[in-house]
């Protein structure tokens, strides 16, 4: 029997709001489509008797200056720096112009929020295309009852609190 979390990440997976939201570029497409591709299909991250926990993190950029083109060169070369700083079975994915998501499969609360101030300070002690970039983030626990919409709404409710802080 596949667990609840499988089958949330099948839906997740199959969302309207993934299909709609994630840009990609070539190279990040399939490479994030098969990591995706990987975890619904696969049963190797979860513990079937003591599911483990999965979480999302919803990253908004602030770059210090306002050019489209180098927002889009800076976006690029941040998302290829995060990739190295993230564990081999998170997924990484570019959310919409200002965002990113990073699902973190096997992760805790607690976890989640220390991933995501390492990331935020790794990134803004950096330059991209010279430019310096402010992070932001909100985090979203799965539960019992979510679907895809609910799972990000709650990130997105968290990223709005953090940046009224």
């Amino acid at each position: 029997m596949v667990g609840k979390k499988m089958f949330f990440l099948k839906a997740f997976l199959r969302s309207d709001k993934l299909r709609d939201q994630v840009s990609f570029d070539d190279f990040l497409s399939k490479y994030t489509k098969e990591k995706l591709t990987a975890f619904a299909n696969s049963d190797i991250h979860n513990d079937r008797n003591n599911e483990k926990n999965l979480a999302v993190v919803l990253f908004r950029m602030d770059w210090e200056k306002d050019d489209e083109f180098f927002k889009k060169e800076g976006t690029s070369k941040l998302i290829e720096c995060i990739k190295y700083e993230i564990r081999e079975h998170d997924v990484l994915a570019h959310w919409e112009k200002d965002e990113f998501i990073i699902l973190l499969p096997e992760c805790s609360l607690e976890s989640a929020e220390k991933i995501s101030h390492l990331i935020k300070s790794i990134v803004e002690a950096r330059t991209f295309i010279n430019m310096r970039v402010e992070l932001n983030y909100g985090i979203s626990m799965h539960e019992n009852d979510d679907t895809p919409d609910s799972f990000m709404s709650r990130a997105m409710e968290n990223l709005k609190k953090c940046e009224e802080v």
